[in-house]
C-alpha cells in the first residue's frame, strides 16, 4: 500500500507542470477573449456616441423649428388682430357712415 501511495504522489508531483502550463493558456485565452470583447465595446460605444450626437442635433433643429414656427403663428396672430382691429375701427368710421346714410337715402 505504501508503494502505490509513493508512485501516486510521484506522478502527481509530475503533472504540476503540466497543470499549470494548461492553466496558464487558459488564462491566457480569457485574456484574450476579455481583450477583443473591450475593444468591440469601443468599437460600438463610438457609434452609439455618434448616433446620440446626431439624435441630439436633430432634436435640436426639431426644437428650433418649433420655436420659429410658433413664433411666426404669434406674428400672424397678431397681424390678424391688427386687421380686426383696423377693421372694426373702418366699420364705425364717420366717413362710412354717411355713405350709408347717403345710399339709404337715394333709394
Amino acid at each position: 500500500m505504501g508503494r502505490a501511495a509513493l508512485v501516486v504522489f510521484l506522478v502527481s508531483l509530475a503533472a504540476v507542470p503540466l497543470s499549470l502550463a494548461v492553466l496558464v493558456r487558459s488564462a491566457l485565452l480569457v485574456y484574450r477573449s476579455l481583450r477583443h470583447a473591450y475593444q468591440d465595446f469601443q468599437a460600438w460605444k463610438s457609434v452609439f456616441a455618434r448616433y446620440g450626437s446626431r439624435l441630439t442635433d436633430l432634436l435640436r433643429a426639431m426644437e428650433e423649428r418649433a420655436r420659429n414656427m410658433a413664433a411666426e403663428g404669434r406674428e400672424m396672430r397678431e397681424t390678424v388682430d391688427d386687421i380686426r382691429d383696423f377693421l372694426e375701427e373702418m366699420r364705425h368710421h364717420p366717413l362710412l357712415r354717411t355713405a350709408r346714410l347717403a345710399s339709404r337715402i337715394r333709394r
